[in-house]
């Protein structure tokens, strides 16, 4: 066998391999498809049962120790879906499902320390709420003394489906289900049916739930 004979031999290998990756990542894009059609199928169904239904989610949502929501009404139900192209095909880039949990209170509260303050700006900024804040500061030395809140009870809630169409697996990202804090874990696009979506339905709504099991990369971040 000749040099170049060589040469076609090691081309001709890899172009075999690079033939069975694009057909397994082919085969991996349509799995993932057929998981993000059900997603926003379920999504869709799930969310005109919610409107006639008018839930009050059955979470406790607490800002301080002293300053706890319960019972708020789940409203603005809507589903936002994109989608993108891979190898000259359409698929989905993302699939949501967002709300509010309002209940028209009005709040004012004042912090004076600081870490107090830090903690409170994180939690809203996770809540997502309308807030006007005002620092007052010493007219001597410019120190800041305190800041003055005033908010509307109208939380952010809501789940993101992002898919990895060449690993046929999903990845979730759920933002203020369990209280203010943001959950992200992974699926194989095989496991995301209507049982899956049924406990992330439960989760939705405040309920117990099995949604988490066999999941893959679980973490939560608190704000």
């Amino acid at each position: 066998m000749g040099f170049l004979d060589d040469l076609k031999r090691q081309a001709d290998a890899i172009k075999s391999g690079q033939t069975t990756d694009l057909a397994a990542a082919e085969r991996n894009a349509l799995l993932t498809e057929a998981a993000c059609k059900t997603v926003f199928t379920y999504f869709d169904t799930l969310i005109r049962q919610l409107e006639v239904l008018k839930p009050v989610s059955k979470t406790r949502y607490a800002l301080e120790r002293r300053t706890v929501f319960e019972h708020l009404p789940m409203v603005d139900l809507k589903i936002d879906a994109r989608r993108r192209k891979l190898r000259g095909n359409d698929v989905y880039e993302y699939i949501a499902l967002h709300g509010r949990l309002r209940d028209g209170r009005k709040l004012a509260f004042t912090k004076d320390f600081l870490p107090d303050i830090e903690k409170i700006d994180a939690k809203l900024r996770q809540a997502g709420a309308p807030v006007h804040a005002q620092a007052v500061r010493n007219p001597d030395n410019n120190k800041l003394q305190e800041m003055r809140y005033e908010m509307a009870v109208d939380f952010a809630f809501g789940v993101t489906v992002t898919p990895e169409h060449d690993s046929a697996s999903l990845h979730f990202k759920a933002m203020n289900l369990d209280g203010f804090e943001t959950v992200t874990l992974d699926f194989s696009a095989l496991e995301v049916g209507s049982t899956r979506l049924d406990e992330l339905a439960k989760w939705l709504l405040g309920e117990s739930h099995q949604f988490f099991a066999g999941a893959r990369n679980l973490r939560r971040v608190e704000a």
